[in-house]
């Protein structure tokens, strides 16, 4: 029978151990990244992700706009609701032609709001292709969200902290000259920062470093944490040491992850272009002419209105349902590109790992299921309750 003390199963396999099947443990192994990202559980998360950075990141832009044009509301009108989705570009362009505090603070709240959601459904991807890479073992999405869904915290503070650090570092350097606008005292008191040089030249130092780390650590901040099971402080300590330790080893794995994401993500846009236009031939011979005014109104040519006039409230019926499958099939090569990113980027993560660290790729963080339910919402009381049933025994 097993015990009712529960223990992280972190077992470091020997460097002697030998590498799964199709994995060399070396730069070869990002040509297997097709086959790790094309995978439907992480095509589904990743869509799903998209989507949702979209409706509460991108989808409220012409919304915040008409307060700065307002006579985007005419056009909105001429357009219907299906023109909504296309004035998403113009008004991002009408928010950042403002001042910059209204591009600015538009910006800060996108990232924000991104990174929170990325940071489920990142996180979740990540952890499907650590298990996969050590294992060969595939879990299951719900074992993925759950284990992403815990370790929440840790994605999303990662990079926030990060961003923190380099603020306050950057702040203490404007403070120390801050009293040189201090106004008849200030020629004076520009001596300070003057003086303080030094200080604030070791200020700058830690400032840049912080800012490197993040804009080239913070990809193998998700990474760290599914295949480690660790906080964000470790997460980021490992996305900066590898960075600074092996920079040409990481500068070449994105270089051959760019590369051959970018043949694999034009293959999979050409074999969609190709399936669509193998679907829509037939279906425009069947049709006839109003296949043509469903193509107008899923590219947002026609409104709803027109189309009704033209085809009646069948055929709008029947180009709304077509253009959610087409917009479902164009979703498709985003969802691939962000499991190919996220899944690559766990892999580079692996590789740097066993070069710093020299750890076997076969290694990953794993847990018991008594640890799961450790972590449920009220299950120390349960647990307590038990152990005092038993005593009363």
């Amino acid at each position: 029978m097993r015990s009712g003390k529960t223990e992280k199963r972190e077992v470091r396999l020997s460097a002697e151990q030998p590498l799964t099947g199709r994995l060399r443990g070396d730069w070869r192994d990002l040509f297997a990244g097709f086959v790790i990202a094309l995978d439907v559980r992480k095509l589904v998360l990743a869509l799903t992700g998209a989507i949702l950075v979209f409706l509460f990141v991108f989808l409220p832009a012409p919304w915040i706009a008409l307060k700065y044009k307002p006579d985007m509301s005419a056009e909105l009108g001429e357009r219907g609701p299906a023109g909504y989705f296309v004035m998403v570009p113009d008004a991002i362009r009408v928010i950042y032609s403002q001042p910059c505090h209204v591009a600015f603070w538009w910006t800060c709240a996108a990232l924000l709001i991104g990174t929170a959601i990325w940071s489920l459904f990142g996180g979740a991807i990540s952890r499907i292709a650590a298990v996969e890479i050590a294992k060969e073992d595939r879990i299951r999405t719900q074992e993925a969200l759950s284990f992403a869904w815990r370790k929440w915290g840790s994605n999303f503070s990662s990079l926030v902290a990060c961003v923190l650090g380099f603020v306050f570092f950057s702040s203490l350097i404007a403070v120390v000259a801050l009293p040189g606008r201090i106004p008849g005292a200030g020629p004076w008191l520009a001596l300070l920062p003057a003086l303080l040089m030094p200080v604030l030249f070791v200020l700058g130092f830690i400032a840049s470093l912080i800012g490197l780390g993040t804009v080239f650590g913070f990809p193998l901040f998700y990474p760290a944490v599914a295949a480690e099971g660790t906080d964000a402080f470790d997460a980021i300590s490992r996305g900066f040491s590898y960075i600074y330790s092996r920079p040409w080893h990481a500068l070449a794995y994105t270089v051959v992850m760019l590369v051959h994401g970018a043949i694999s993500t034009a293959f999979i846009y050409a074999f969609g272009l190709g399936m669509l236009a193998v679907t829509c031939l037939p279906i425009r011979a069947g049709m006839g002419p109003k296949f043509d005014h469903v193509l107008d109104f899923a590219l947002c040519r026609i409104s709803y209105a027109d189309l009704v006039t033209a085809g009646g409230t069948g055929l709008g019926w029947s180009a709304i349902l077509i253009t959610s499958w087409l917009l479902l099939l164009s979703g498709l090569t985003l969802a691939y590109a962000l499991s190919y990113l996220q899944s690559q980027l766990t892999m580079i993560y692996f590789l740097l790992r066993q070069r710093v660290d020299e750890l076997p790729m076969t290694y990953v963080y794993e847990e018991h299921p008594e640890e799961e339910e450790s972590a449920k919402p009220g299950a120390g009381e349960k647990a307590a309750e038990t152990a005092k049933d038993g005593e009363a025994k």
